[in-house]
Order: structure tokens, then sequence, then C-alpha cells
């Protein structure tokens, strides 16, 4: 694309269209730019349309955010995409001119730029930018020094944008030569501008408090210094700043102790400073947790002065990220080898009091969020979310004392709870925040065990505490009143259920199920979860506490309350009543009765959701829903099938047929267990369904390709004569052609290969097996993975048991003359140990001994060293555990084969295949193997001994010897 007046204006007129209201002319305006970026320089043309002056600033603006995306995707696209990337004389341009139009472009635009400038640094920089850390130290220099603060502060912005990947990546040499580099050229000047800027502060206050305009942004400029500190500190303490660390510490301090009352007089000014504040605690809480022994002669100061200031955040939202970050510094110190801080008498106390009851009392905003956005809340409450409350965050505070300090916290705490409850009781219509504040103390400080779900707390007797003051509002008449505290006590009982002997809680479960009703999102979220968690419960010994006939009296309502509960406003989607569906779906005892309005209910919501999938997790449940409530009810009685296949038909057929692709993985499965559940024949409308699995386009995405093995695993065991007319078999093994060739599907390939030798006659596939060996063959040599040797010895033992050694033989060497004993060679014998899981081993076993035992090939004496490796692999395998047989699997998926949108496979639990045993008539692969061996040594006496004195490991020839003897079995 030619920078010419030309190109100026045409892009000016899209990009001012890109903004137009009007469909048409935006369309068009999007369609001409997307065909464009295909051309050479078309990045380019842009960014100089965003540094030309004469256009107006909205376009340029919105060139300038087309320009940031147009990097991101081409700057280095991956391999296999169709994207064209950026070409390198483009690249070159781009990065000579970026810097000094970023710097001298408005407020709005430079913040893209300096944006599109990271992305090319993600990819480029150090190594092959030299040129951007001396432009941007250069920059910085001239800036400060014409007192520039709006290009200073583009160009620490930049740097943190940069840096900051430096914070999360593996350690490695390169890495640290990278930050190296940057240290050296970058350090020395961010600290001269972090000095200089403090002093500026500090003439500036000292002159009459100072004019916010001017303080903005200085107080800019040091939190951006405080980040790229950060970044360039995290990995490893630098030199240089081990050096100037008391120059870095005296700012810091100065930071979080002083006032400014020109900037905290407004709620922007106070937020500023707020940053600031929030930024300098991050850096002294690494500091704390990987440098304590550099900085611990600064600890005091900074506990002091972090306390103090604590203690003067008030509740307002909008100091949340201040109050987290000072407590989480606190809280490193207080599991740091410096704990003794907090060891003076009424310290913790005092900490109590002033820093954690007012953190965790509810506040207007908690109450809204609960009212406005239930899912939002439960996140941060329940499940303990990314975000870190202030709720949440004091009560860590709480516990990192507790790690030192178990008994005073107790004390404390529990003194503080008492209060709570006692204020409370004096007015609980108007004080019930102080009981809600009490039960989630209790609830937050409980301690979970090791390796199971139960809790426990020292801070209350928790039988006295839930009857005197859970039982209360859990039993209240009405279920509306009060939600906070009602959820409060669901929580409460949720946690501690483990503790509620069993005919206390079934006394309760009428209760649970009348809160489904309960208006409040949260609180029916709750009770819905306390049920599913209950159901849930084990005892000793791993059994369920809970059983089909501890609930069946509460079935019906609470099945109807749970349905109902879908239709309150916003939780049409609620995750958690379906996940307590399906949950009591898998427990209860499902009778015709039941099954009715269940699949009624689900293929409703089902029906409902397909229009607009939005909730994944809601909708992986709904499916699992369907899944275990056909095979619960048909465990039982057979005869609901066809009641579910009418009422579940439409929903699928709808999937089916709008390629509904988030749920076309659930409905391939779903269709799976119905077809297994079938008689042959199979109707006509899974017939059908399988003429569509056949079509290669089906098999494309390999988000589909499970599902899809699944669904034709099922009708190739139910319908193997129907599979074998009209071609359909050769378009099956088209489909295993395509899938064995791909490393990422290779595995579905061998279940679909398998699932045919196993189901159909050996006549019907006879005329194939030259291909399905020319498919096997050729992946090996293409790229012979442990995987796929793994699975060809599983092939190779199914074929073997299923048609004969005979068939095995002859059709393999129909590919190569004689091919047959090189494959026993170099792929059975050494990878038959590497054999994992039951049934598999067993198979191959079996396999391997009836192939020395009855292939005239290995029979042959000129084959016994083949027959003795043989034997040797074969006792390996079982008589060794299998983890002394497991070899680490040295290929990595080939992640770049699936780059793109995908629909994802979630396997369906409900609805998994049962993994069948192709030998049920033989229980033990090692009596099988001793048995064949003595009956073959008997036929001739004298001769094997030799050949397992000539070709076993010592090991195994101990081995075997074992295994004669144990199975009264000898080898003559």
């Amino acid at each position: 694309m030619e920078w010419n007046p030309e190109t100026l204006q045409k892009l000016s007129q899209c990009f001012l269209h890109t903004l137009s209201p009007v469909p048409e002319p935006r369309r068009a305006a999007e369609r001409y730019l997307s065909e464009a970026a295909d051309l050479p320089n078309y990045g380019l043309a842009v960014l100089r349309l965003v540094a030309e002056p004469s256009v107006e600033e909205q376009t340029r603006h919105a060139a300038a955010v087309n320009f940031k995306n147009h990097l991101r995707s081409r700057w280095l696209p991956s391999a296999d995409s169709e994207i064209k990337p950026i070409i390198p004389s483009e690249k070159e341009q781009i990065k000579t001119l970026i810097v000094s139009l970023m710097l001298s472009s408005s407020p709005r635009i430079q913040s893209q730029l300096s944006e599109a400038l990271a992305v090319i640094g993600k990819h480029d920089f150090p190594r092959n930018w030299p040129a951007l850390l001396p432009e941007l130290v250069s920059s910085l220099q001239k800036a400060a020094l014409a007192g520039d603060y709006a290009s200073v502060n583009g160009i620490l912005g930049t740097a943190n944008s940069i840096f900051k990947n430096f914070r999360h990546q593996f350690r490695t040499d390169d890495l640290f030569l990278d930050i190296k580099y940057c240290l050296e050229i970058f350090a020395p000047p961010l600290q001269d501008i972090f000095i200089k800027t403090d002093s500026l502060i500090d003439s500036a206050v000292s002159s009459s408090g100072g004019l916010a305009a001017n303080l903005k942004p200085l107080f800019e400029s040091q939190k951006l210094c405080c980040r790229v500190f950060l970044s360039l500190n995290f990995q490893d303490l630098p030199e240089f700043f081990e050096d100037n660390m008391e120059k870095w510490m005296t700012v810091f301090k100065k930071c979080l102790s002083s006032n400014y009352p020109a900037l905290e007089s407004t709620a922007e000014g106070l937020a500023l400073v707020d940053d600031l504040r929030s930024a300098v605690c991050e850096n002294i809480n690494l500091y704390m947790e990987k440098y304590e022994e550099e900085f611990r002669v600064y600890l005091e100061g900074f506990a002091s002065a972090v306390w103090t200031l604590l203690r003067d955040v008030s509740k307002s939202p909008s100091r949340d990220q201040l109050a987290t970050t000072a407590i989480k510094f606190l809280t490193t110190v207080s599991t740091s080898a410096h704990h003794a801080l907090f060891a003076g008498e009424n310290v913790i106390k005092e900490i109590c009091q002033s820093i954690v009851i007012p953190n965790v009392s509810l506040r207007e905003e908690d109450e809204e969020l609960f009212d406005m956005n239930y899912i939002e809340f439960i996140r941060r409450d329940m499940e303990g979310s990314d975000v870190d409350t202030r709720r949440r965050i004091a009560c860590e505070l709480l516990k990192g004392l507790a790690a030192n300090y178990k008994g005073q916290v107790t004390e404390a705490v529990s003194h503080e709870i008492q209060k709570l409850l006692a204020s409370f009781s004096t007015n609980p219509a108007v004080q019930w925040k102080d009981k809600d504040c009490a039960i989630y103390l209790v609830v937050s400080l409980a301690t979970k065990k090791a390796g199971g779900a139960s809790v426990s707390t020292d801070l209350i007797d928790v039988q006295s505490f839930f009857a005197n003051i859970i039982l209360p509002e859990l039993q209240s008449h009405d279920v509306n009143s009060f939600p906070m505290l009602k959820a409060g006590s669901l929580k409460f009982l949720t946690m501690f259920r483990s503790h509620l002997p069993k005919p206390f809680a079934m006394q309760l479960f009428p209760e649970l199920v009348r809160f489904l009703k309960a208006e409040s999102n949260v609180v029916h979220s709750y009770a819905a979860s306390c049920i599913e968690k209950l159901l849930l419960v084990k005892d000793e010994g791993g059994r369920s506490r809970y059983v089909a006939g501890d609930i069946s009296p509460f079935l019906l309502p609470l099945m109807t309350n749970l349905f109902d509960a879908l239709r309150f406003p916003e939780s049409e989607e609620n995750q958690y009543i379906m996940k307590c569906i399906m949950r009591v779906l898998g427990v209860a005892e499902i009778s015709g009765e039941v099954a009715g309005p269940c699949i009624g209910g689900l293929t409703a919501v089902l029906s409902e959701v397909c229009r607009n999938p939005k909730n994944p997790t809601f909708n992986h449940y709904i499916f699992e829903s369907v899944a275990v409530l056909v095979r619960r009810a048909c465990e039982r009685d057979i005869s609901l099938l066809p009641a579910f296949e009418t009422s579940l038909f439409p929903s699928l057929q709808m999937i089916l047929n709008n390629l509904i692709e988030e749920f076309l993985p659930y409905a391939f499965q779903l269709l799976a267990q119905l077809v297994e559940l079938n008689r042959p024949p199979l109707s006509p409308s899974y017939m059908q369904i399988f003429l569509g699995l056949l079509s290669p386009d089906m098999w494309n995405k390999s988000g589909y390709v499970p599902a899809l093995v699944r669904l034709l695993q099922a009708v190739l065991q139910k319908a193997p004569h129907e599979v074998t007319q009209e071609n359909r078999l050769s378009q099956v093994l088209g489909i295993f052609d395509k899938l064995i060739a791909v490393p990422s599907t290779d595995e579905q390939g061998f279940y679909v290969l398998n699932t045919v030798i196993e189901y159909l006659d050996f006549g019907a596939i006879a005329p194939y097996m030259t291909g399905v060996w020319n498919a096997l063959f050729t992946r090996l040599q293409k790229k012979k993975t442990v995987k796929v040797q793994k699975s060809l010895v599983v092939f190779m033992s199914l074929f073997l048991v299923k048609h004969g050694h005979a068939n095995l033989v002859d059709t393999m060497n129909a590919v190569q003359p004689n091919i047959f004993p090189t494959i026993v060679q170099q792929f059975w014998i050494p990878n038959l140990k590497l054999i994992m899981g039951s049934i598999e081993v067993k198979l191959t076993a079996v396999a391997a001994t009836r192939l020395i035992c009855e292939t005239p090939a290995l029979l042959d004496p000129a084959a016994s060293k083949i027959w003795g490796a043989m034997l040797d692999s074969i006792v390996t395998l079982v008589s060794r555990p299998e983890q002394e047989r497991a070899i680490e699997e040295p290929d990595m998926p080939d992640f770049l084969e699936n780059v793109g949108y995908t629909a994802a496979f979630v396997s369906l639990h409900n609805a998994g295949r049962r993994e069948a045993d192709p030998l049920p008539d033989i229980r033990d692969p090692k009596q099988f193997v001793v048995a064949c061996l003595a009956r073959l040594s008997a036929a001739s006496p004298g001769r094997y001994p030799q050949i397992i004195g000539e070709n076993l490991e010592k090991a195994n020839q101990a081995a075997l010897l074992q295994l004669c003897s144990a199975y009264n079995s000898t080898i003559v």
C-alpha cells in the first residue's frame, strides 16, 4: 500500500465510517480495511495516518486502535495460520517511527501506540530491537529536563508494558541476560527521574500545599516508576537496587507516611495517591517475600507506617486496592522470621479491633453486589475468586498470625465474635450485620484437614454454635427475610457438613428444600450447593453417608423446587441449581414417576439454552444431568428408554441441524449412550445420524473427534451388519485413515479400528486389511511415538484373539512378504512390556502367549531367539508393577495443529463408555501364560527350558519359576 494523498483520504474516510451507527457504511469500511490489511505496508500507512495532524482526532484514534490490533495478529502469526505477516522491511520502518510518534501524540492516542509498542516488544525486545531502550532513555532524559511529564509518563508507561513481561517468565539464562541488559541501560535514569520527581513533589507541597493539577502528573510518574521497579526486581535482587536501596526505601516510606491534602480532598486525587501507595506496598511485599535479609533493616518502620495507614483507610470501595495490598504486606511479615513484631502485649487484639473487624464487616457495596450480581458475590464469597476482597484478605492476616500465635489469635477472635453476637442480640433487626460478621469469621478461619473435605475450628464449639446461632436462621418461616444472614447460615452448614450427625441433618433436609424457594439468587444457590455437598459426604471407609433411601421422602418436592428455582429472574442458567439436580439424580432411585417430570424439565431448559448458549458450566451440568438420569433410570427399568428418546430427540436434532458448536460434542455422547442402551436393530433415526457421521467434513474439527468416535463405536457395536452394507465400512475406515495420520487424533483412530476388529466378522474386514496395515506402517514411518507403538500392540493383540493368528500373519505379509517377524521384533516385543491397565494387560499377555504357542512362524526352531525375546516381554508384563515398567512419554502434543477456535471436547462422566473385556472367560492372565507354556513344553520336552535360559533376563527367569510354582505348572 503506497503512502500518497489518495491513500490518506481513503483510509481517513474508512476509519471515520467504522464509527458510524449506520450498519451499511460501517460494514463496507470494515470489509475494505480487512482486505487492505493483507497488503504490504498497510500497517505503516495506518501509522502515518495516526501521525497526520490534519486528520480529526477521533479518526486518528480509531486508526491507532486498528494499528494496535493489526500488530497483535500479524507481527508474528502462528506458523499454520493463513494470516499474512507484516513484511520485514515494514517492521523496521514501524520500529523506527513508533517511539517519536507515540511521544508527540495526544494522551488517548499515546496509550494505544504504547500498547502497540509493547506488542512489538513482546516479540522483538531486546534481541531484535536493540535501538528501543537507548531511544526511550534519551527521550526520557530530554522530557525530564524540559519538565514535560506528559512525555515522561508516556515513556514510563511503555517501559512498564515491556518490562512486566519479565515478572512471570521461567528463570533461564536468556531471561537474566535480558534483564541485565535492561538494568544497565534503564535503571540509572529510572532512579534519577524517581528521585527528581520526589523532590518536585516536596517542593510543590511545601509551597502552600501544592496545586492538584501540578501534583497529578508527578504522582502518576512515581506510580509508574514503582511498577517498573517491581518488574526489574521480580526475578532476583539486582546489584544496582541493592546498592541504592536506601534511596528507594526512603521515598517509599515517605509515600506511605505523608499526607497530600491538595490531592486527597477529591475522589480522583485520593485514588491517584492510593494507587501510588498500593504500588509501594506491592514493592515492599516483594522485598519481604524474596529479599527478607536485605530488607530487614527497613521492616519495622514500614510495618508501623502500613499499620498507621490502615487505621485511616475508609471502607470506601475506591480504597479497596490499597487496603488489600497493605494487609497483604502485614500478612507476609506475620509468617516470616520477623513475626515477633506482632508479639507485643495486646498487638493482636489491636489488629483484630482496628484492622480485621472493620474490613470484615459488611458494607453497602457488599449488599449491593449480593442483590445485583449474585454470580460475582458467590464467586468472591464461596468459591474464592482471584479478586482479593477486604473480607478475605483480613482473614488471611489472621491465619498468618495464627501460624505463630494461635492461642492469642483464637482468644482475640473468639472475644470479638462474642461481642458481635451480644450486639446482635440487643436488636436483631438492626444489628444483623454483626451476626453476619461473626458467622463469616468462623467460616473463613476454619481449618481444612489435609486430604479431605472436613474442617475444624478452635473459635467455637460447632454443635453449640450451630444450635444457638445457625439453626434459628434455617428454621425461620420466612425464607426471604434477612437474606444475607440466611446465606451465611447455609454457607456455615455447607462448611461444617461432616460435623452434623446424620439424623440431625435429615431433620434439616426439608428446610434446605424450602430455601430453594427463596427469592434471593444467592440464598437459593447456597441451598442447592449445600444439598449437593451434603450428598457427597463420606464416612470412614469411603461409604456415602446419604443414600437413595435417605432422600426418597423428599425427592419429588426437592426436584420440583429445583426446577422452579430455574424460573427465578437471573437464575435461568444457575449452575449451582443444575449441579444439584445432577447430584440428586446420581444418588436417588429414579422411578418412572420421577423420571418423567425430570426429563421434561431438563429438555425444556436444554431447548432454551440452545437458542443462545452462554454459561459453559451450566450447560455441562445440563448434559451430565440428562446422562445420569438416562443411565440410572434405565438401569432400573429399560422400558423407560423410548420415552427418553421421544423427549430428547427434538433437542438433539436441533443441535445437529443447527450445528450448535458448543453442544455438538455433548449431543454425540448422549446419542452414543442411547445407542448402547438399545437392542438391535437400531431405529432409522439412529441410522440416519450414523450416515451423517460418515461425512469427512464432520471430522475436521478436533474438538468433535472424541465424541464422534464414541458415537461411531456405539453404532459399530450395535449395528455391525448395517455398517458392512453399501460401502459404509470403506467410509468408516476412511475416517480411521484420517485420524491415524495426525498425532493429536491418532489414538482416536485406534479406537475406531479396534471397534471394527472387535465387532465385525473377518469376512467383512478382510478386503480392507491391506489398506489398514499400509496406513499403520506409514504412520510408524512418519512419527514413531511410544503412544502409537503401544496402541499398535493392543490392536494386533485384539486382532489375534478375535480372528486368529493365521489371519493376522497372512494379512500383514500380504502388504510385504515376510514382514510379520520384523514387526514382532521391532514393535511388538519392545513395546509389550509398556502396556498399562488391567484389561489391556490381560489382552496383550494372552495374545502374545497364543502367538508364541500357536503360530508356526514362531514355533520354528529358527525363530527361537524371537520366541525367547517375546516370552521375556510377557513375563515382564505380568510380573512387574506398572511403575517399574512405565517410561516417560517423550512426545509433546502438537499444539499448533489446533490453533484457533475449536469446540472443546468435555467428557460426560455419566455417559462414559464402559470398557468391554474382549476376554471375559479368562480371569487370570498369569495362569493362562504358564498353563499354555506347560502344554507347549510337554509336546517337546527339553526344548524350551534351554531357550528360556538363553533369552530371558535372570530376574524374569526367576519370576517365571515363581509363576509356575504358584499355579502348579511345569515347563519341561
